[in-house]
């Protein structure tokens, strides 16, 4: 009984201050567009947590201070965020939400084509500061120089500071087609694939999860989570 009281007061006090969702410009996932956060995941979970009746903030911010405000502060949740084995045991996962290949990026005039990860094990790679790519990276013996902005790291490959750049495949896209650089940095590796959740802080409470993982299932089902999908294909 006094489990159930403390789980009604907890979904109370959540009802009445809204959940902070907190995320990172990363399109198409999560983007500002004209003063408002947009992007396959952010439509994805407004229409979750509308159908769940549950209140939530969005406020864009680096990645670094998202994923640590989710880490740390209750009632903060962070996306678009890979489920890893070692973040598995940190946060309360809701989703999935969105999709994203690992990619190795080269100049269009570098003539190498790696055929496996290994093949680049001694160049430096461009990554992006605490994004799973780079933490996987630099755990498995990768040379990883990591921005904070992952919109440097074009720039970066471009002027002969790093040889590849790993990152997301939708962001890289994006991030070339932003720049006009689709031309002259291109995919070469395809080496890893991940889903991406809303990955909130420990406290709130398994309930709140369960309807909004209920709801996603359900825009899954009735073609709702597609029809979103399709309005950011590029």
């Amino acid at each position: 009984m006094r489990f159930l009281a403390g789980v009604l007061f907890s979904m109370a006090c959540l009802a009445a201050h809204a959940l902070e969702l907190v995320t990172e410009d990363d399109p198409p996932h999560n983007m500002l567009r004209n003063g408002k956060v947009v992007g396959v995941a952010t439509e994805k979970l407004e229409e979750a947590f509308r159908r769940s009746g549950i209140a939530e903030h969005i406020e864009l911010m680096p990645w670094a201070r998202a994923y640590q405000s989710a880490l740390h502060r209750a009632g903060y949740c962070v996306f678009s965020a890979a489920r890893t084995a070692e973040r598995e045991p940190l946060f309360k996962w809701i989703g999935p939400i969105a999709a994203m290949d690992w990619t190795l990026y080269a100049r269009a005039d570098n003539p190498a084509r790696p055929g496996t990860l290994d093949e680049v094990r001694k160049e430096v790679i461009g990554g992006y500061l605490q994004d799973v790519i780079s933490v996987w990276l630099a755990d498995h013996g990768y040379r990883v120089e990591t921005a904070p902005n992952d919109g440097l790291n074009p720039n970066k490959l471009m002027m002969g500071h790093i040889k590849y750049w790993a990152s997301s495949r939708p962001r890289a896209t994006a991030l070339l087609t932003q720049g006009g650089l689709g031309a002259h940095i291109v995919p070469v590796l395809t080496f890893g694939h991940t889903d991406l959740y809303l990955a909130c802080h420990r406290s709130v409470p398994d309930v709140l999860a369960q309807k909004l993982n209920a709801a996603l299932k359900k825009m899954k089902d009735d073609g709702t989570a597609a029809n979103i999908e399709a309005r950011y294909a590029q």
